[in-house]
C-alpha cells in the first residue's frame, strides 16, 4: 500500500457555516431527551479511563500530512442507466474496491452483478463483510478477492474488533418486513471466523439500517431508534437516549464517545459529545466536489480524523434529491480538524460513470489516534454564550406556503419561514431591519392555525436565533423566495412545544 494522492484541497478553518436548501445551521445548543427511562449521560459514557487514554501528541498531528495515509476503501456501484439505487435494494449493484497502492483502479469485487448493500471492512482491513437483499444473507469477501462465503442470516449492520478475544464481531439485525421497510429488530453479534459463536445485543427498540456504530470500548453505538431518531445506545444497560433528528448516525472509534447525527436537509454532521448537552455542527455539502448540493452515506472510519460521504445529490427524485441519486455521484474522504470543529481537508476518491454508494474507509494505523477531548472542551467553552431572546414588533412582508401534511411525509412537523419589517426592538439588541421568522406550519400532521399568517399583518413577538436550538437541526424548514443574508429567528411566543423537546 502506498499514499493518498494529493488530491486535497485545504479548506479555511473558519468555513463553519453553510447555507441549506431551505435551512442554515451553525454552532447551537441543544436539548436533549431520554427514552426508555435511561438517565442523561454524562462523562460516564466517555469511555476512556485515564490508564487508557491515547491522544496523539502535537508533534505527530501538526506534521502527519494526508498524503503519508495508507488507506482501503470498498463500496456498492449502480449499474443501472439512472443511478437511482442509493439505498441498495435492487441486483443491479456491484461491489467495489479501491486500494491506495493503485489509486486510480477501481475494482470489482463481485463477479456479477447482484444485490449487494453496505460493505464493511474487518479491522485489520483484509474481508468485506456485506449484506444480500435477496436472500437476506451476510456475506464475507477477501478485500483481495476471491470466493465469497455466507456468515450468517440478516443484514450486517457493524465490524467491532474485540481487544479481549483478539477477533472481530460482526453486528447483524433482522429484517421487519421488506428490506424497504428500513426497520430491523434483534441485533445480534457473531464472530467473523466463527459464526456459529452468536450473542444477542439489542432488543430495546427497532432500528434503522442505514448505520449503527460501536465506539471502541463496544458499550455504546450511535444509530437511530428507528429513523429519523438518532442517538446513542447502552448496549449494556438496553438504553438509550435521543440526541437529533436525522439520518446516518455515527460514532468515534475511539473510547470518546463523540457522535453524530446527518442533518434533514443532508448537508451537515449534527455532532455531540458525551456530558454536554452542547453540541455544533459541521458542513459537508460546501466541500469543493459536492458544490453545496445534498450528500448521503456519511461514516466514519477506523480513524478518528476521517470519514467518507457519497454526493454531489443533484437531481430531484420521487422524495427528495437523495432519491434522485444520479451517475455523477461520487465518493469523498474528509479530514476532520484536530478539534473537530470543521473539516480540514477533503479528497474526491471516485471518478467514474455510474453512481457510487455504501462506502466504507480503512485506514493503517487506524485506532491509534483519540480524539483529544480536552481541546475539544476547550474550543467549546470558548464558544459558548448565553442564549439571547428579543422581542420585538414586526410586519409581514413575505410568507411562504404551508404546504399539506401528506406532502412532506414521512416527516410529520415543519416549520415555515416568513420575511419581516422589523418596526422596533422592545427588548434586546437587533440591527437588522428586515428578518426570517421561523413558525411552526405543522404539527403531528396538522396545519397549525397560527401558521396562516397575511401579509400586512403586525405581530409581537419573542424570538431566538435559530441556529441555536440545536434540537430542530433536523426539522423540515420551508422557505419559499431567496433568502439572501438574512438571519432566521425562531418564534417562541408561545414556547417549543413539548413533542419537539421530547
Amino acid at each position: 500500500m502506498s499514499k493518498i494522492p494529493c488530491r486535497f484541497l485545504i479548506l479555511p478553518a473558519c468555513l463553519i457555516f453553510v447555507l441549506q436548501a431551505g435551512a442554515t445551521y451553525g454552532w447551537a445548543v441543544g436539548t436533549d431527551s431520554v427514552a426508555n427511562g435511561s438517565e442523561t449521560p454524562s462523562a460516564e459514557c466517555d469511555e476512556r479511563q485515564p490508564e487508557d487514554a491515547i491522544t496523539t501528541s502535537d508533534s505527530r498531528t501538526d506534521s502527519r500530512q494526508i498524503a503519508d495515509e495508507e488507506y482501503r476503501l470498498v463500496w456498492v456501484q449502480d449499474r443501472s442507466s439512472d443511478g437511482r439505487d442509493v439505498l441498495a435494494t435492487g441486483s443491479q449493484l456491484r461491489l467495489m474496491a479501491l486500494d491506495s497502492s493503485q489509486p486510480d483502479e477501481e475494482r470489482f469485487l463481485s463477479a456479477q452483478e447482484g444485490s449487494y448493500c453496505k460493505p464493511l471492512l474487518s479491522s485489520d482491513g483484509q474481508n468485506v463483510v456485506y449484506s444480500d437483499h435477496s436472500v437476506r444473507q451476510v456475506w464475507v469477501i477477501p478485500f483481495a478477492g476471491g470466493e465469497a462465503r455466507v456468515l450468517c442470516d440478516g443484514f450486517a449492520l457493524d465490524v467491532w474488533h474485540d481487544p479481549s478475544r483478539r477477533q472481530d464481531w460482526v453486528y447483524v439485525g433482522e429484517w421487519i418486513g421488506q428490506p424497504e421497510s428500513f426497520r430491523l429488530r434483534n441485533v445480534r453479534r457473531v464472530l467473523l471466523e466463527q459464526p456459529a459463536v452468536s450473542e444477542p445485543v439489542w432488543s430495546s427498540t427497532q432500528i434503522s439500517p442505514d448505520n449503527f456504530q460501536l465506539g471502541a470500548g463496544g458499550r455504546y453505538a450511535a444509530g437511530e431508534f428507528p429513523w429519523p431518531a438518532g442517538g446513542i445506545a447502552d448496549l449494556q444497560n438496553g438504553t438509550w437516549q435521543k440526541r437529533a433528528t436525522g439520518c446516518w448516525s455515527s460514532m468515534a472509534p475511539d473510547r470518546s464517545g463523540v457522535s453524530w447525527v446527518f442533518d434533514g436537509p443532508h448537508r451537515n454532521l449534527q455532532m455531540f459529545s458525551p456530558g454536554n448537552s452542547r453540541g455544533w455542527t459541521i458542513p459537508v455539502s460546501e466541500s469543493p466536489g459536492l458544490g453545496g448540493h445534498e450528500a448521503f452515506h456519511p461514516r466514519w472510519s477506523n480513524d478518528v480524523r476521517y470519514f467518507v460521504v457519497t454526493g454531489p445529490y443533484r437531481e430531484k427524485g420521487p422524495v427528495n434529491a437523495i432519491s434522485g441519486g444520479g451517475r455523477g455521484v461520487e465518493i469523498h474522504i474528509g479530514r476532520f480538524r484536530r478539534d473537530l470543529q470543521g473539516v480540514q481537508e477533503w479528497l474526491q476518491v471516485t471518478e467514474n460513470r455510474h453512481a457510487d454508494f455504501f462506502p466504507d474507509l480503512w485506514l493503517r494505523g487506524g485506532g491509534v489516534e483519540s480524539i483529544d477531548s480536552a481541546l475539544l472542551q476547550q474550543t467549546m467553552s470558548a464558544n459558548a454564550e448565553p442564549l439571547q431572546r428579543l422581542q420585538v414588533e414586526v410586519r409581514c412582508l413575505e410568507t411562504s406556503q404551508v404546504p399539506q401534511p401528506r406532502s412532506i411525509l414521512p416527516y410529520r412537523r415543519a416549520l415555515v419561514v416568513n420575511r419581516y419589517l422589523v418596526s422596533e426592538v422592545l427588548q434586546g439588541e437587533l440591527k437588522e431591519k428586515q428578518i426570517l421568522i421561523a413558525h411552526w406550519g405543522i404539527l403531528d400532521g396538522a396545519i397549525q392555525a397560527s401558521a396562516r399568517i397575511r401579509r400586512g399583518q403586525r405581530f409581537t413577538l419573542q424570538l431566538e436565533d435559530y441556529l441555536e436550538h440545536r434540537e430542530l437541526a433536523g426539522e423540515r424548514l420551508l422557505l419559499d423566495g431567496d433568502r439572501g443574508e438574512r438571519r432566521i429567528f425562531l418564534d417562541v411566543t408561545q414556547g417549543i412545544p413539548d413533542a419537539v423537546r421530547n
